[in-house]
């Protein structure tokens, strides 16, 4: 039961990370695609270079924190057979 609880714990930080990244990124890609906007790459479109641009940390922590939170989910569901 402890392991359940800290895998669903960890899964949903990783949601709350991965969440706040992509709010943020929509919100700064709001001023790239603006008049006097910074502008953007062509290769990723206005979102993909908020989201560079944003930090591709928050993205990294969200996927280690959910593979994290797999692996307590699975060990709990080992320890309970």
């Amino acid at each position: 039961m402890k392991y359940t609880n800290i895998g669903l714990v960890l899964l949903l930080s990783s949601a709350l990370i991965y969440g706040s990244a992509l709010i943020s990124a929509s919100i700064y890609s709001l001023s790239l695609g603006s008049v006097d906007g910074q502008g953007w790459y062509t290769n990723y479109g206005i979102f993909g270079t908020a989201m560079i641009k944003v930090g591709t940390f928050p993205l990294i922590i969200s996927v280690l924190l959910v593979i994290a939170g797999i692996r307590f989910i699975w060990m709990a569901d080992r320890k309970a057979e």
